[in-house]
């Protein structure tokens, strides 16, 4: 209720003057086709060509999964609304999310934000969005303060770090190890999972953390590490990070780690949970334990249906975890597109009144997601998350048969 009645007076006030102002210069500021059609813009925020890119390229396909699917929606026919997507490519990099998130404002008729992946991008691109009074949902951005920041527009399809944490710390003991050695990436991400495992680590009876160090963003070298790693010889590394060598390189640390002749499997979160980091660690990435936020898909009761048209539309893909959380989000915003287009109008939907409309709509949200229904807390996070643990056993990921789904 605070973030709701935080909206009612300004909205009341900045839609009376939009509908005033439009109603004076006869211009809706919307991008209409010929056929009566109105065309919306959802900026898509993400790694596409650098960084984590196969999270980043697998979100979009699902944006675009769920933007075809509603173009051909009977309720944006009756609207007359159709939706395309703006591309941003943050490329896993805090430094460009200024750049590329006023790129995405910069857009006409712009109604939401589904991005970004990266906690270090989400960060400062959140910033802005939150200026301009658009919504913005991450896919992917697992960092606990994120939903804490004051920032009323901001919401995520995607469970945090404060479950993951515990989640692998439980997953570690439940499989018998003891003695770990902690290694992050020094991302904040990577940061910020470290010191919730830690905490919830050093809870459980007979555990130790033999070293705890941090690498560097794309480091390509970890002899060192790996040779103090093989001393120590814990039952189990724990790697806090991402798993792309343009990014956390912890595919490559894998590599290195078996190479060098450590016997401890390596255990991660969801930075590392990608057929990528497979490709990228060989024979190092067999027994490989990390967790993911929500189901399986095979235990989704949207799951088939969104898989099946994710393989359809893109042939030799297949879809990841945050896949299904960039479908929920891009959804979200459309479902509020509509309802503020039926209940204001489809010309007052871009306005900065609509803006704070479909803001408001979604913090009351409640629509049938993926993995059934899908609503927010008060802080914008996603309601009842679940965390999936898997293995990498014969060179696929697969759920580890001894971890029960963890929920909070």
């Amino acid at each position: 209720m605070k973030r709701r009645l935080g909206f009612i007076l300004a909205l009341v006030l900045v839609f009376a003057l939009a509908v005033a102002l439009v109603g004076c210069n006869g211009d809706n500021g919307n991008e209409a086709n010929g056929d009566d059609t109105t065309t919306f813009v959802i900026g898509f925020g993400g790694p596409l060509t650098q960084g984590a890119v196969g999270f980043g390229q697998g979100a979009l396909r699902a944006t675009e999964l769920a933007v075809d699917r509603a173009n051909a929606s009977a309720e944006a026919q009756e609207l007359g609304i159709q939706f395309r997507i703006a591309e941003g490519d943050d490329q896993s990099d805090p430094l460009r999310a200024n750049t590329v998130a006023n790129a995405l404002i910069s857009e006409r008729d712009l109604v939401g934000i589904v991005g970004h992946f990266n906690s270090g991008v989400t960060d400062p691109a959140g910033e802005i969005y939150h200026e301009h009074g658009v919504v913005q949902i991450s896919y992917g951005s697992t960092r606990v303060d994120l939903t804490h920041m004051g920032r009323e527009n901001f919401f995520r399809t995607c469970g945090t770090d404060d479950l993951q944490g515990p989640a692998l710390a439980d997953a570690a003991y439940a499989l018998g190890f003891r003695s770990a050695a902690i290694i992050n990436d020094s991302s904040p991400y990577g940061v910020g999972l470290r010191e919730e495992f830690v905490n919830h680590w050093n809870t459980l009876d007979g555990t130790s953390v033999v070293l705890d160090e941090e690498t560097q963003q794309a480091q390509s070298e970890f002899g060192p590490v790996v040779t103090r790693v093989r001393s120590l010889d814990p039952d189990v590394v724990f790697f806090a990070g991402t798993y792309d060598a343009t990014s956390g390189a912890g595919a490559l640390f894998a590599r290195q780690m078996a190479d060098g002749g450590v016997e401890a499997p390596v255990l991660g979160g969801d930075g590392i949970q990608k057929d990528g980091f497979i490709e990228e660690a060989g024979p190092g990435a067999e027994g490989t334990i990390a967790t993911l936020p929500g189901l399986p898909f095979d235990l989704m009761p949207g799951g088939e249906s969104f898989v099946a048209g994710y393989t359809e539309m893109f042939p030799g893909e297949t879809p990841g975890g945050f896949d299904g959380a960039a479908y929920d989000a891009t959804n979200v915003i459309i479902q509020a597109v509509f309802a503020v287009a039926r209940e204001n109008g489809v010309d007052n939907v871009a306005t900065t009144a609509g803006r704070r409309a479909i803001i408001e709509y979604v913090t009351d949200i409640t629509i049938e997601g993926l993995s059934g229904p899908l609503s927010f807390t008060e802080n914008g996070d996603i309601n009842n998350p679940v965390v999936t643990t898997y293995e990498v056993v014969d060179g696929e990921w697969v759920v580890h048969p001894d971890i029960e789904i963890w929920t909070r």
